[in-house]
Order: C-alpha cells, then structure tokens, then sequence
C-alpha cells in the first residue's frame, strides 16, 4: 500500500510505487496486491483552499501512469472533512480493514493522518501493533536536490522543460481541446491550434512564456513537429489572458474540437512584442525552422514517449 497525491507522477513517486509493487510481486504465493491510494485533490488545496494551486497532470493520465509502473489498484479518494478527522491509528485501521493492507510504503517526509500525525516512526509503531509492515523509500536526487512535485512547479515556472523532464523521467505534456482562437496566425500564414488546457477546477500548470518545440499528439496517435507559443500575444495586444497556441509543420487539416497532446522538448525563445507584423513574420520563420532542426535530431536520439 502506498498513499499519497502522486501529482505528476514523477521519479520519487516511481521509487514510491515501485517498492508497492515489488513487495507485492515477492509474495505472489499469497496472491498479493500493490495498491495506491491517490487524493484527488491534495490535502493542502482543502486545509487552504485560496492556494494557487496547480497540477502536473490530469486525474486520468496520474491514474494511467500508476497502472504503468505496475500498481494492481489505483483508489482515488476525496481527501474531505472525514479523512481529515482520522488519526493516524484510525487511517491505518481503515486501510486494514478496507483493503487488507500487509505492507505500507513511506516515502521522505510523507504523513497520513490528522495534523499529519502519521509519520514513518509514528506508522512503524502502529504497525508493530496492528499486524503490519512500514517499508520507506529514500529521495531520488536530481542536480543535489530531492525530486518533488513543488520542484518541477518552480522549474516548469522558469522554462527549464529539459529539468522537468529529468525529474518526471520524460517530458512534461499537457493536453486539451482545440478551441476558436483570435485567427492571428492564419492571417500571417502559420495558422495555430488554440488549446484550452485544464480548467478552473482543475488547473493544469503550463511552462514559462515562450516559444517552444514541441511534439503535438493528435487524437488519432499521430506525431508532428509544432512550434508553440505561450504568452499573451504581446504584438496584438490582445489582452492579458494567456494562450497556448501550436502551429503544426507540414499539416494542414481541421483541428477545431479535437484533443491535441503537447510534449515539450525545448525552450527557444522568450515571448517578446515586435515592431511590426514583418517582424514578427520573419522571428516566426526561423522558430519554425529552429523547431524543425531540433525535432529532427531529437527523433533520432530520443525514444518518444509512449
């Protein structure tokens, strides 16, 4: 059993999750299960619900990404008043009871409980006395730091999608639907797909300002090159919303309604308000053929993600 929000799934939670699976896959004799239990919404959005916060990944795709390190039952749970009352004798218990838990996986400083009073010395002695085994995880460091979902945040903030991706163990991806957009590219010959990503419910945290190459997954499994913005379309004006446009090379079929995936490879370029439309035509020429160089030489030495 392993409990936590797993948000974004990345190379700590795998360790985590990892270790489920082993000790489960050790016992097959016993017909043994690995089990995560997700919070659909971290513990911190309900014991502060102003937080600003935002997610590395869809409830879905957290979901599929558990099921692909191994995890036999992926239970997602509302993290509510109810849980939030329970002590750490009283989670654990339930786990016991609910779900037969023999085996509890702790990861650095993780807690369950309330006050967050389940700490791994707090769970080892539970377990001592109800009839279950603690097992902890040590953090995966990545550049002499421990790998956690607030790191990526700040370095997803900055641009830095090559760290993100060394810490996620593959690239950062966002994905959404193809929405009615300004019409800005079409009028200057790179037409742009609009994705409206996430929403307010649930938002998804999109990378820094800034002109990205990118791999874009169409609904059909399909792979193309697309230069991507995001910004504010400082050149136009447009108001201070910001948007996630990808102009797709080599490709000119409809895409309104459909659902495009983005995967991030590099940073080209910050956001910047040109002179003119000229001017602005001319940088957009050269990102695309930017793009183009480094998604040709990207695709043959890098698998994609799958």
């Amino acid at each position: 059993m392993a409990v936590g929000t797993f948000d974004g799934v990345h190379l700590g939670h795998q360790a985590l999750l990892g270790r489920a699976v082993d000790l489960a896959r050790a016992s097959a004799e016993r017909s043994m299960q690995s089990v995560a239990i997700t919070f659909v919404y971290p513990p911190r959005t309900v014991l502060k619900p102003q937080s600003n916060f935002q997610f590395l990944s869809s409830l879905d795709d957290r979901i599929r990404l558990i099921h692909e390190l191994g995890v036999d039952v992926v239970v997602p749970v509302e993290f509510d008043d109810s849980v939030r009352a329970l002590s750490p004798d009283e989670f654990a218990l339930m786990l016991m009871e609910n779900l037969r838990m023999e085996h509890f996986v702790s990861g650095p400083g993780s807690a369950v409980g309330k006050d967050r009073g389940g700490n791994h010395d707090a769970m080892e002695n539970i377990g001592e006395r109800l009839g279950y085994q603690v097992h902890s995880v040590s953090p995966v460091i990545n550049n002499e730091d421990s790998v956690s979902s607030s790191l990526i945040r700040t370095a997803l903030a900055l641009g830095r999608t090559g760290e993100v991706a060394g810490m996620l163990g593959r690239r950062y991806s966002v994905t959404g639907t193809v929405q009615t957009g300004q019409h800005r590219g079409g009028e200057i010959g790179f037409p742009t797909a609009n994705i409206s990503i996430g929403s307010p419910e649930y938002p998804i945290a999109i990378p820094a300002d800034g002109i990205y190459a990118t791999w874009a997954i169409l609904d059909d499994g399909s792979r193309k090159m697309a230069a991507t913005s995001i910004g504010i379309n400082p050149t136009f004006d447009d108001g201070e919303e910001r948007t996630v446009e990808a102009y797709l090379l080599d490709f000119d079929s409809d895409l309104y309604t459909r659902t495009l995936s983005l995967e991030f490879v590099r940073r080209l370029r910050l956001e910047e308000k040109f002179t003119s439309v000229e001017a602005l035509v001319k940088q957009i020429k050269k990102d695309v053929e930017n793009t183009r160089i480094i998604l040709e030489q990207d695709s043959q030495t890098v698998e994609p993600n799958s």
